[in-house]
């Protein structure tokens, strides 16, 4: 087998360049796979016209960074954005389920247990022990809720 194909700089650089875009799925976070697509410049602006490795070295860093910059963001909320998804599955897991008073609330602040955990709660309302609520709102850790 004739490897003479393998030392021609553009080929190397594609064949790093595919490797960086295949290993953007084994390791997670949108960065790779901008260098993956700097190497792929890379060979082919060497394949058009032969340069010196510090051109090469300049253009692969150059294009992968300006790819970076321009479009990490735009892709991250593309793909992985799921604050949308998050706010509904959390008004599906909390808003408008039943919880109980674990003791009387204080100041409109008690405890009440929510699929076998104890939440921390407030309500406007005067909530006894062993009270049924509704969550109405999920602050961070705190629910907020409101007598049946």
């Amino acid at each position: 087998m004739d490897l003479s194909f393998f030392e021609n700089p553009a080929i190397i650089w594609i064949i790093c360049g595919i490797a960086g875009l295949l290993l953007e799925l084994a390791v997670p976070g949108l960065i790779i796979i901008f260098f993956g697509a700097g190497a792929i410049i890379t060979g082919f602006a060497y394949w058009l016209t032969p340069l010196q490795i510090e051109f090469q070295l300049l253009i692969f860093l150059v294009s992968s960074l300006v790819l970076l910059l321009i479009f990490r963001k735009t892709l991250q909320k593309r793909f992985f954005d799921s604050s949308e998804t998050s706010k509904d599955e959390l008004e599906q897991e909390f808003i408008g389920k039943q919880a109980e008073a674990l003791a009387d609330f204080v100041e409109g602040t008690g405890k009440v247990s929510f699929k076998g955990s104890t939440w921390n709660a407030n309500s406007q309302d005067s909530i006894k022990q062993g009270n049924i609520v509704t969550i109405i709102k999920r602050d961070s850790l705190t629910l907020i809720v409101t007598l049946k």
